[in-house]
């Protein structure tokens, strides 16, 4: 979500609008939007529920900066900000809505699904478009009664093409003569990167040049060490678990094969990162995974199951011909679908169309 929107306003400004991003105290993007240019205000912005009084603080804040703003839009991204953010805003400033991933889905108990999509429906009253990052997220809202099918629209994420970067000195030792599979991505529960490490033993079993590697950082990377250890991969040096550090392309750089064995999904921006990079994909098909990996074309999808992991993991191993096919179709996949121009371009058009969106 950060990426997608420190993308939009780098930019925005060739399509006639001047952003300005408002967000929590510390954010990744920043120092690239203030080299740009971009004016910032840092918010007491959160991530979860568990403080009311923070989120309270965080609502009179942006109320204050958006009814002094001189403002003609409010673009508020996922569903916390969003909940502050629409209600801050005036009634008379268009409202645009980015969900990257409603709340009331993935591990979430009865009563939380209840309330997410409660304040879904009642905000998608004062919406005057929400911008669903895939079909899939577009056709759940409609199912769900959040807003008019005419006020949802589909604006695909986009990626960057893929830099010339060095591959990580530690997947490449890793790596060696072998072939190299492996995970990036934030060390939470819903990316299941323990069905990859559970995979993992049969992945090595069938093929004794594969190598894999998780790199992550996050809150399960303990629990992860635990279920390595207790597979005995903690004494195994094939495997590894590495920490993430910079940008995911040295990783991708390394690779033979991605795999993203997501529980849920949006849309991930790693898929579309290891089509740039021209790296065969594995994936889980949830949410809209199957959008940006093309079954049997770019790379295989399959159920959220250690065997079917591993089951395909090691047939696009077994088959490097197959593997070079599929890398050549990524590359054309990502240029021709899922660039940041066509990204930006569509939602300045979403922008547009929406009535006195510039007064």
């Amino acid at each position: 979500m950060a990426e997608n929107v420190a993308q939009l306003a780098l930019g925005l400004p060739r399509h006639g609008w001047e952003p300005v991003v408002a967000g929590p105290h510390e954010a990744s993007i920043y120092g690239r939007l203030e080299e740009a240019g971009v004016e910032l205000h840092r918010v007491s912005l959160t991530r979860g529920l568990g403080d009311p009084r923070a989120a309270a603080g965080a609502l009179r804040e942006l109320r204050a900066l958006i009814g002094d703003g001189g403002f003609e839009l409010v673009h508020s991204h996922s569903s916390k900000a969003g909940a502050l953010a629409r209600p801050a805003a005036p009634r008379r400033l268009p409202s645009v809505y980015t969900p990257h991933c409603f709340a009331f889905v993935g591990d979430v108990d009865r009563a939380q699904r209840a309330l997410a999509l409660g304040v879904e429906r009642l905000l998608g009253r004062r919406t005057d478009a929400i911008v669903c990052v895939c079909d899939w997220e577009r056709r759940l809202a409609e199912e769900r009664h959040i807003a008019p099918s005419g006020r949802l629209r589909r604006v695909y994420n986009g990626v960057r093409p893929c830099p010339d970067a060095a591959p990580d000195p530690g997947l490449l030792e890793l790596r060696g003569d072998g072939v190299l599979v492996g995970a990036i991505a934030v060390m939470r529960r819903q990316k299941r990167l323990d069905l990859l490490i559970e995979a993992t033993p049969s992945i090595l079993a069938a093929d004794p040049r594969a190598r894999v590697a998780i790199v992550g950082n996050g809150p399960e990377r303990e629990r992860l060490l635990a279920t390595a250890a207790g597979l005995g991969l903690d004494r195994e040096p094939r495997f590894r678990i590495l920490p993430f550090e910079g940008t995911s392309w040295p990783y991708l750089a390394a690779l033979d094969v991605f795999v993203l064995p997501s529980a849920w999904e949006a849309f991930p921006i790693a898929a579309l990162e290891a089509l740039a990079c021209g790296v065969p994909q594995v994936a889980t098909d949830v949410g809209g995974s199957g959008e940006a990996v093309a079954e049997g074309e770019t790379g295989l999808l399959v159920e959220p199951r250690a065997e079917q992991l591993a089951d395909a993991t090691s047939a696009l191993l077994a088959d490097p011909a197959r593997r070079r096919s599929m890398a050549e179709a990524s590359r054309r996949r990502h240029a021709e679908r899922f660039t940041i121009e066509r990204m930006v371009a569509e939602t300045a058009a979403v922008y547009d169309s929406l009535p006195a969106a510039r007064g």
